[in-house]
This record gives structure tokens, sequence and C-alpha cells, in this order.
């Protein structure tokens, strides 16, 4: 799945499938065409953008005059126009809401003729699934709406990074490609929106209706929170008898063991590290650290996450220190800076500054996924380690980020330098830097006649500050780059 979904936990239904496809006979009134224009930014090259590319992906219309669709469908968009069945008008749209911790997005029409003859859909009734059999609805390069048939196999929590727990359906389908915000109904009810599509296994994931009736709920006073922010580490008691023993807990009793609680958490204020979670509102927590749900067994941060709001309470009931204690604790709203190394890149620009011709930028989810589809095999694994250490580099505060020397453009200035790549900055003329902006700072106020900089692995880099900053302009013109840095991102 090409999306950047971290974890996939306990899983309910499974069934064989039986697929088939056929020109779609209904919908037609409630499914609409998007096209989106988009453009990445290069991180190989982070002050130019990539190319543009153009994508038609599917929506459909619910109460309100809404458009539903897959958020990471939309990711780096200029521009987005609608189309209906039967016309080949194109509506412009804008984003009302883009959530990338759910995977979900709403687009507003401004011109209200548009929804004129179409018909908001059903949802599936919270907590149910009326059946397995499925049709998917997919635009085809023709404009044509097809209809493809699919069977549920099962029913997961699965996460978007930080730790936001959705409900995930996966369906066994025909289909070759997709996974880009098709809806998917069952009994004429929407049962859910495609995010994403396994060609080799035939596997469409999709995130339940019980995800768009929380979106719509969330949104209704006019303001949108998200998924509340939830974001320990911990480690599922299954059978190991001496750990069960070792922290008490009773014959029979499940729970999850808590090993880290960020400080940004919610919940940081009165869980501990150590702690054994035994229920969330009452609900029972087993072994595998799953709870009943009307779906079946799924993980835990489904009691926190799936119908739960920022601002609601949550109670517990955790084993500490051999005894049990109810804790209670409010849930906070994901911060827009909770990552020392962001783990949402879209619809932002790489933040860079350039020295003497060496390129620093912050490390971010968005740099290591420009290696490539296989970039947690390939990429280089010192800034793998402080991708995979986000939460414990939390606590380092919001405005801190890891510094990496990207690559060096050739230059007499920084003779012998050329080929570094990938090197995480520690300090620079011996003491650390939060972020580019106070690098910056460092830099240009510093009245020392070098400036030497220490990266992770003994690595040391000197240049001569005054002739770096001399040769800027002409480095900068000579491979055509317009300024030396963006610290902003925008």
């Amino acid at each position: 799945m090409r999306h950047l979904i971290i974890i996939s936990m306990i899983m309910t239904f499974a069934m064989p499938w039986s697929v088939s496809t056929a020109a779609a006979q209904s919908f037609d009134d409630r499914i609409v065409n998007i096209l989106v224009t988009s453009q990445k930014h290069d991180y190989g090259s982070p002050w130019q953008q990539g190319e543009i590319r153009r994508a038609s992906i599917a929506g459909c219309v619910i109460e309100g005059k809404r458009i539903l669709t897959s958020s990471y469908s939309l990711a780096d968009h200029v521009l987005i126009e609608v189309m209906k069945k039967g016309e080949s008008r194109k509506y412009a749209a804008t984003v009302e809401i883009k959530d990338y911790h759910c995977g979900l997005a709403l687009l507003h029409v401004e011109d209200e003729t548009f929804f004129n003859g179409l018909k908001p859909v059903a949802l599936l009734p919270v907590g149910s699934m009326a059946g397995r059999s499925a049709k998917v609805y997919k635009w085809d390069s023709m404009s044509s709406l097809k209809e493809y048939l699919a069977e549920l196999t099962k029913t997961s929590i699965r996460f978007y990074e930080p730790n936001c727990g959705v409900l995930m359906h996966q369906f066994s389908t025909s289909m070759n490609e997709g996974g880009d915000g098709e809806p998917v109904f069952i009994d004429n009810m929407l049962a859910g929106m495609a995010t994403g599509l396994n060609a080799e296994t035939k596997t469409l994931f999709v995130i339940g209706s019980d995800m768009v009736h929380r979106m719509i709920r969330d949104a209704a006073d006019g303001t949108y929170d998200g998924i509340p922010f939830f974001w320990i580490d911990g480690v599922d008691l299954q059978s190991d008898v001496n750990l069960r023993e070792y922290y008490g807990v009773a014959p029979g009793e499940g729970g999850v063991l808590v090993t880290q609680v960020p400080g940004i958490s919610s919940g940081s204020d009165v869980l501990k590290k150590d702690d054994i979670i035994l229920s969330i509102e009452g609900h029972a927590i087993d072994d595998r650290g799953n709870y009943v749900s009307p779906y079946g067994k799924l993980y835990f941060y489904g009691l926190i996450q799936l119908d739960r709001f920022v601002g609601d309470e949550v109670s517990m009931t955790v084993l500490r220190d051999r005894k049990k204690i109810n804790l209670r604790f409010k849930l906070k709203a994901i911060p827009g800076d909770c990552c020392t190394v962001p783990i949402i890149s879209a619809d932002s620009g790489p933040r860079y500054f350039i020295f003497g011709g060496l390129i620093f930028q912050e490390l971010s989810a968005g740099y290591l996924e420009s290696q490539g589809k296989d970039w947690k095999q390939i990429a280089d694994k010192r800034l793998l380690y402080y991708f995979d250490s986000i939460k414990g580099l939390s606590d380092r505060g919001p405005d801190t980020r890891i510094i990496i020397l990207s690559r060096a453009l050739p230059d007499p200035v920084n003779k012998g330098y050329q080929y570094l790549k990938d090197l995480v900055l520690t300090s620079i003329n011996g003491k650390p830097v939060k972020n580019l902006a106070e690098m910056k700072t460092t830099i240009d106020s510093s009245s020392d006649r070098f400036v030497v900089f220490k990266f992770a692995g003994e690595i040391t880099v000197v240049l001569d500050r005054e002739l770096a900053a001399k040769q800027s302009k002409r480095i900068l013109m000579k491979y055509n780059i317009n300024s030396s840095h963006n610290l902003s991102g925008k």
C-alpha cells in the first residue's frame, strides 16, 4: 500500500472471494469524477518543484452538498476540478477538510448548480456491517463509471502516523488499479472509501464509514479538530507467563504494558512507564491488546480514537505496582509540529539552507520517501534510526529538528567535501543547533574565521566562513538557484 500506513493489528473477517466487473447501473447520481492536478517538491533539489501530474479519482456526494474522497489522493494539489456523469463541464472545487491522519477529505464546490440532479449517499450506521458482498465504483480512462464486485475479507485497526487508529476494511477485488477514493457500497449504503490497493494480492483497503460519521460529527460545529492524539508505545502481554507474574497480572486478565509515554501525548500526565492498561471505558483489554467490538476484536486504540473527540475525557483502569487504579484524562489535538522528524510532508516544501555549496535540510518523511518505494530498505540507516525514534525525540521540544547535509554542490569552496551526503549534523563550532533557522543565525552572526561542522560518525567539515559567504551568490547562479534558503517550508 503506497500511502504511509505503519501498523496492521488484529483482523476479524476472512472469506474466499468472487469478483466480477460490470457497467454501473446505479449511483451515477451520487458519485463524481475528481480531476486533481498536483506538483510534488523535489527533495534532491529542494529549491525547485517536481513535475506536474494529473489524476482522475472518485468521490461521492454527502449531506450538506459536499464531496467525500481520499485525502492522500489530493496530496500536493494545485488545482481540483469535479465533473458529474453525462457532462463535460468542469467545476472548480476547494478543500474543506483534508485529514492525512484519518485518510479522508471533504471538498466544497462554490457553484451549487453542480449538485443539481445529484443525491447524497446513505451511510452505513456506526458499528454495523450489513453484509460482505460489496460494489466498488471507479472512473475509467474514458470517463465511464465502472462497477466492480468485491468481498469483505478482514476488518482491523490500522494506523496512520502519528498512531492514529482508523477502522480499515479489506476487500478482495479484480481491480488492477485504484485505491484513490473509490466509494464502496454494501446494501446500497456507503461502507467506506478506498485509500489503497495492493495490485499483487488484489486487496483493496477501505476506510470504514464509521470514520466518515466521525469526521461529519467533528466538523458539525464549524471547527474540525481531527483524531485525538494518543501516542504511546506498548507491549501486548500475550502468553508470557514470566512477564505476567512479574507485574502481578491475575490469571485470566489481559492488558497492554506501557513502555513509553511521550510528554506531548494525551494522558502523559497520568500514565506511566510500566503501567498495564487493563480496561478503557469499562471495556476489558485481552492479552493481545484487543477489545470486543461490533466488528469482532479490534486493537485497544479503537476505544480512544474511533468515536471520541478532542476534549473528551477517557477513563482507564491500569495495574501499577501490582495495584489497580483508575485514571482519567482529556484527549488533546494532534499538535501541528508534533514530530522532530515531520511525518506529514505533503502540501509543504522542504526547508533548506545552502552555505558554501553544502545543502542542509531538515530530515522528514518526505525526504526519506523521495528515495523510492523501498526507502525503508535503501535509505541510510542513520536516517532511519532517527525516523524510528520519533516518539523519544518528541520531548526535545516542538522547534527541534534533525538537520542533515543532504548533498553538496561541487565548487572550489567545498573541495574535498563534494561527495558527502545524508550526514546528521551534531554541532556547529562546538554548539548544537535546533533547526535551520537557528543554524543560519549562528553562521551569520559568527565572528570566527572558520565554520566547523560536526556530523554523526565523527565526520568533520571545515569551511572558511568569509570566503563561503562571498562566493554564495556565484554558486547560486552557477546552479540556477534563486535563494540560498527556505526556512518556512512554504
